[in-house]
């Protein structure tokens, strides 16, 4: 499994550092009395929205050459240390990302999901 590029800063949340878990549940309401919920799996991946803020040119080489060739177009997950809690975790891009200038840098934005 790949991991990600040394010397790459890795995805903050674009809210600081900070995790929002949706539970995986599905509510059904009855007809009398309270819904009924259930949990739709025992893995569910949590998603986190994060960017690399001021970002090089050379660095966001790096990672472009990372996404296309390592994780063939984010279709592979990887290995990184969670910036939330120092922990390594397995990550996998949901969909693509967004590079946008910021002066001379660039910011990447991208969602990705932990893995179980």
């Amino acid at each position: 499994m790949p991991a990600w590029p040394v010397g790459l800063p890795f995805f903050q949340s674009s809210r600081g550092a900070r995790r929002d878990v949706e539970p995986d549940v599905i509510r059904t309401q009855m007809s009398k009395g309270p819904a009924k919920v259930r949990r739709r799996s025992s893995s569910a991946p949590m998603p986190r929205r994060g960017r690399m803020s001021q970002i090089t040119l050379a660095q966001l080489d790096v990672f472009e050459t990372f996404f296309r060739e390592d994780l063939g177009e984010g279709v592979l997950s990887f290995t990184a240390t969670d910036p939330l809690d120092g922990l390594e975790r397995t990550f996998r891009f949901v969909g693509g990302y967004s590079v946008e200038p910021r002066g001379v840098r660039r910011e990447v934005t991208a969602t990705l999901e932990i893995l179980p």
